[in-house]
C-alpha cells in the first residue's frame, strides 16, 4: 500500500537548513528591536479626508502620513479614533519557498510565498477600503531575519528566528488581529504529489487569554473561504478548524505554530494578538493550483478573508455559532 506525507508548510515546519546555522549572539530582544528599525514597515492607512474644516472656516490639514521606519500607528487627528489596525502576515519568502508546484516536466513554476503574497497585498487593499489599518509582516519577496540574527537568543538560528521576528513585530505594532496567510501540499512517501488531496484550513491555539476570540475569527475565516471557493466552482474540501497542536508533526509531536502559541522553550516571547494561521488550498491539488494562479480567484479568496475580519469586528457570528 502506498504511504502518504503530508508537508504542511506553516513557519513552525519550515526546513532549518533554508535559514542557515550562522550565529549572531545577542540578547534576543535587542536584536529583535535593531531588526525593526532596519525594516521599511508601513502601517497602511484608510485615505482619510484631504482636509477639514474648524470652526473659523479656515482648512486644516491633516497630519503627516509619511510612513515611518518602525510598526507605530499612523498619526490621526486627536479627536478621531483609530482605525482597528490588522496584522497581515504572508508566510515564507525570500529562500523559504514554502509548498512549491512543479509542472509536467517536474520543474518549479510557482511556489507558496508568491501566493501568500499576492493574497496578502489583495487582502490589505481590501481592507483599506473597509477602513481600516492594516501592517504587512512583509510587502515583498524576502524575510525579515536576512541577517540570520539570533532573535530568540538562544545561541543559534533558524526557522524559529525569523518566525519569532514576526511575533516581535506583531507585538510592537499594537494590533487587535493577525491573520497568517499560509498554503498547503500532499505528498506520497516516494514524492509523488497527489493532484486529487485537496481543501481549506483554519489554525489557531487555545491556550491563550484569547482563545475564545481566535476561535471566532477562525470560525469565520474557515466559512467565509469555503463559501468563496464553490462561489469560484469548486467544491473544495472543508477540512474544519484545527488547534495548532493537533498538526502531524512527527519531529515536533505537539508542537504549537510560534504566531500562535503560549510561552515555551521555542517561543520565548508569544503573540499577544488573536489571530489565526489560514491554510488556504493546496498546490499540488490540480484544480486549486489553477485557482492559486488566477487573478479573479485571488480577489475573490481576499474577498472573503476581509469579510471574515469585518464580520469579527462588527460582533457578527460564524454559523456554527448560530446552530
Amino acid at each position: 500500500m502506498r504511504q502518504r506525507l503530508v508537508i504542511v508548510s506553516i513557519v513552525v515546519l519550515a526546513c532549518p537548513a533554508l535559514f542557515g546555522c550562522h550565529v549572531y549572539r545577542g540578547s534576543g530582544a535587542e536584536d529583535a528591536q535593531a531588526i525593526q528599525k532596519q525594516l521599511s514597515l508601513q502601517v497602511y492607512t484608510p485615505d482619510p479626508p484631504p482636509e477639514s474644516i474648524d470652526s473659523t472656516g479656515s482648512p486644516t490639514h491633516l497630519p503627516d502620513l509619511t510612513p515611518t521606519r518602525s510598526p507605530s500607528a499612523t498619526p490621526f487627528p486627536s479627536s478621531t479614533p483609530l482605525p482597528p489596525l490588522i496584522v497581515v502576515d504572508p508566510g515564507h519568502g525570500g529562500r523559504d519557498l514554502g509548498a512549491v508546484h512543479l509542472d509536467a516536466e517536474g520543474r518549479l513554476d510557482f511556489c507558496e510565498s508568491e501566493v501568500n503574497l499576492a493574497l496578502a497585498l489583495r487582502i490589505r487593499d481590501d481592507l483599506l477600503t473597509r477602513g481600516f489599518r492594516v501592517l504587512l509582516t512583509r510587502d515583498g519577496d524576502y524575510l525579515l531575519n536576512e541577517d540570520r540574527v539570533d532573535v530568540n537568543g538562544n545561541g543559534w538560528v533558524d526557522y524559529v528566528d525569523e518566525a519569532q521576528a514576526r511575533v516581535d513585530l506583531i507585538n510592537a505594532s499594537g494590533a487587535e488581529l493577525l491573520l497568517s496567510i499560509h498554503q498547503n501540499a500532499f505528498y506520497w512517501e516516494d514524492g509523488e504529489s497527489a493532484p486529487d488531496v485537496g481543501g481549506v484550513v483554519t489554525l489557531y491555539n487555545d491556550e491563550r487569554p484569547f482563545s475564545g476570540d481566535s476561535l471566532r475569527f477562525a470560525r469565520l475565516v474557515q466559512e467565509s473561504l469555503v463559501a468563496a471557493f464553490r462561489s469560484l466552482g469548486h467544491d473544495v474540501h472543508d477540512r474544519e478548524i484545527e488547534l495548532d497542536s493537533e498538526l502531524e508533526t512527527p519531529d515536533l509531536p505537539g508542537s504549537r505554530i510560534i504566531l500562535l502559541g503560549p510561552k515555551s522553550e521555542r517561543i520565548v516571547r508569544p503573540c499577544q494578538v488573536p489571530g489565526v494561521l489560514s491554510e488556504t488550498l493546496f498546490l499540488t491539488h490540480s484544480r486549486e493550483a489553477e485557482l492559486a494562479r488566477d487573478p479573479q480567484a485571488l480577489d475573490r479568496l481576499a474577498v472573503a478573508y476581509a469579510d471574515a475580519v469585518e464580520t469579527y469586528f462588527t460582533g457578527g457570528r460564524s454559523d456554527s455559532e448560530m446552530d
